[in-house]
């Protein structure tokens, strides 16, 4: 999961509250249609809240890699070995993280270890 925003039933973002990746979050079962993007309602307390966090930060969307990619940890630092291969599927998790190297990275995997991989290479 990415950091997520909360929105409201318009779209707009309410405040800045969020809720930070790896912290556990109650959404409802079905996904709601805001303009073109699609969010997940949170529930509180067993009741809905009003307010929403956009389903990419928690699902993911599955992307084609375009070239040969390397997982990496940090800008500097792959994280292992792997090769992910050209027109392997991967899925990412909210938008592009830039490192302090300027470049942009998705992240990849739905756990708490760092694996990033290059945004051009999608």
């Amino acid at each position: 999961m990415h950091n997520a925003f909360f929105y409201d039933k318009n779209g707009k973002r309410v405040g800045s509250d969020k809720v930070t990746r790896y912290n556990k979050v109650t959404v409802a079962t079905s996904t709601t249609k805001i303009g073109d993007k699609t969010y997940y309602e949170v529930i509180e307390n067993g009741k809905a809240t009003g307010k929403y966090i956009n389903a990419d930060n928690i699902d993911g969307t599955k992307r084609t890699l375009k070239h040969n990619a390397y997982v990496y940890a940090t800008s500097k630092k792959r994280a292992n070995k792997v090769v992910l291969k050209k027109g392997e599927e991967v899925t990412t998790y909210g938008g592009t993280y830039t490192f302090k190297n300027g470049k942009q990275y998705y992240k990849i995997g739905n756990d708490t270890k760092k694996t990033y991989v290059k945004a051009s290479n999608f």
